[in-house]
């Protein structure tokens, strides 16, 4: 049964469409335990899960298809054409090159569960503010720089432009020391097919 709240039904059409959905809600609790929340954005939490099968944890974004309302705020839900496409795209990213794994959606009525691979090293705003004193070390600058310049080429080479490119949406895998980079929110990311085609003549390929 559908609810309504101020004029809005809690039960949304699909979004992502049977080809790209992992599954339902039940599918999804049945696969993973949520465990403590990791953090809120806009237009979702992000919490802990666990593959009740393998024991590997991931992160599970819920995005609600619906409005929010929270601290006495309204909050209109995300687009539905930029969950499609930002999750089209990690798709076809597949994980490499240091970019974010997708591992897999599921979709309700009310929400979608974005579930990616844990990226538990913080981002690279903080490290390079934690560091700022003392300066970053010539092998970690330069390591850092060749795994995010080979992100964007990986991005370019798919026809992909991430457009928010900033030390925040680049995050460490894991607290380890020489832990790899990953580049993460693909939000603003947009196609751009002449990139991926190399283009005709004269074209400029976009980076």
């Amino acid at each position: 049964r559908q609810r309504t709240i101020m004029g809005c039904s809690s039960s949304k059409p699909p979004v992502l469409g049977e080809s790209s959905s992992d599954g339902t809600d039940a599918e999804y609790k049945s696969r993973f335990d949520e465990g403590k929340e990791l953090g809120q954005g806009e237009f979702g939490v992000v919490k802990l899960v666990t593959d009740k099968s393998t024991g590997v944890t991931y992160a599970s974004k819920c995005l609600r298809k619906g409005f929010v309302f929270k601290d006495n705020t309204l909050y209109p839900p995300q687009p539905p054409e930029e969950i499609k496409r930002e999750c089209d795209i990690l798709r076809v990213l597949g994980g490499n090159h240091y970019s974010m794994k997708l591992e897999a959606l599921y979709e309700t009525p009310a929400a979608i569960y974005v579930v990616t691979e844990l990226l538990s090293g913080g981002e690279m705003l903080d490290y390079v503010s934690e560091t700022y004193e003392e300066g970053l070390r010539t092998e970690d600058a330069s390591r850092m720089a060749y795994q995010m310049l080979d992100a964007v080429k990986h991005c370019a080479t798919n026809g992909i432009i991430h457009r928010d490119l900033k030390p925040e949406n680049i995050m460490f895998k894991t607290k380890d020391a020489g832990a790899d980079l990953k580049l993460i929110d693909f939000g603003c990311a947009a196609r751009d097919d002449l990139s991926a085609g190399g283009g005709g003549p004269g074209h400029k390929k976009v980076v």
